[in-house]
């Protein structure tokens, strides 16, 4: 007769142990829900971050290709031998004109 109520008792020393393990476990879960709902809070401004990167990257693209073309013009004309030709013709013409008269 003693052996109905051990059963019962071992069973219900199961369950406790089972409901012991299960609010461990969903506290478990808490814990990591929290830690997760802070990283999404901090990352709320995220898309507006990379939005505002975005634009600044192509500003910074176009003024560097504005740059590359002026300097690639510039540099052109810098060692371009038409263009010391035409110099050298322009002033030697320009001190012809000026010795014919002075």
């Amino acid at each position: 007769m003693n052996e109905p109520l051990d059963t019962t008792g071992m069973m219900l020393g199961e369950i406790k142990g089972q409901m012991r393990e299960l609010v461990h476990t969903v506290n478990n879960m808490s814990m990591k829900m929290d830690g997760l709902t802070e990283k999404v809070i901090s990352a709320q401004e995220l898309p507006g971050k990379v939005a505002d990167l975005d634009r600044r990257v192509v500003l910074l693209e176009t003024d560097m290709n504005r740059r590359a073309g002026a300097m690639g013009f510039g540099g052109w004309i810098i060692n371009s031998p038409l263009v010391g030709w035409l110099v050298g013709a322009g002033v030697t013409v320009w001190v012809m004109l000026r010795g014919k008269l002075g």
